[in-house]
């Protein structure tokens, strides 16, 4: 009996080890011996999205005491040289226009080529404000999305349309997030794709995410063999 309990102590001892310290003693194994699954070839990505859902189009309120013509581009149109879509705005009217990200430009509807405010806005409604002498373009405050790497290794991530197939094109510069830290992204369009690499000379692709929606809580864990154990007790 004395054997069996102490047989039974010597594992109990031995899963908490590697609970609490596997990771950290043994990284080397994880990472480069087969057949044990290496932390970064198998990461999970793990995706909650925003707390309410998110209007299909946003709106754009002339809150200013002035009639204003707003003039709406793509976001890369970066010399505004063809807009989507303008509207002339009494005080106090509004419009509404498909919630993505775009420039906005202002001017007055007798003098179009007079620019009065412009502004790069993030999926969220916006309000023009001001008078006669100023006015401002002011993006609605949004919840960005967040990442946070829960491996032991630096993660790169990279943002894309869903339409690109080919995930060759991010929508904005790549992430580099070290271990357990936690990095914010508020220029996120309502849908988009992830992909999450292992920088290097040639980055190794470890997961891809699609269909994520802008305000989205993003945690990428590590699917190693220790993690594995660590999920049974968790």
């Amino acid at each position: 009996m004395k054997k069996v309990i102490g047989f039974l102590s010597l594992l109990v001892a031995i899963f908490l080890l590697i609970y609490f310290l596997g990771p950290n003693l043994l990284p080397r194994l994880t990472r480069d011996l087969n057949p044990f699954p290496t932390k970064g070839d198998q990461v999970k990505v793990e995706v909650k999205g925003p707390d309410t859902p998110i209007p299909k189009d946003m709106k754009i309120a002339n809150a200013s005491k002035i009639k204003v013509r707003v003039y709406a581009y793509k976001v890369d149109d970066w010399f505004r040289l063809g807009h989507l879509k303008d509207w002339v705005l009494n005080p106090g009217e509004n419009a509404t226009y498909p919630l993505g990200n775009y420039w906005f430009r202002v001017v007055k509807p007798e003098a179009i080529l007079r620019k009065l405010a412009e502004k790069k806005v993030f999926g969220s409604d916006l309000e023009i404000t001001g008078d006669q002498k100023h006015i401002e373009i002011v993006p609605k405050p949004k919840k960005p999305v967040t990442f946070t790497n829960k491996t032991n290794e630096n993660l790169k991530i990279c943002a894309f349309n869903p339409d690109d197939r080919a995930l060759m094109i991010p929508l904005a510069a790549c992430l580099y997030i070290g271990p357990h830290r936690t990095t914010d992204w508020g220029e996120a369009p309502p849908m988009f794709t992830i992909r999450v690499y292992r920088p290097q000379l040639a980055d190794k692709i470890l997961a891809t995410e699609t269909g994520v929606q802008d305000q989205s809580v993003i945690v990428i864990r590590s699917r190693g063999i220790w993690d594995r154990i660590k999920d049974l007790f968790s």
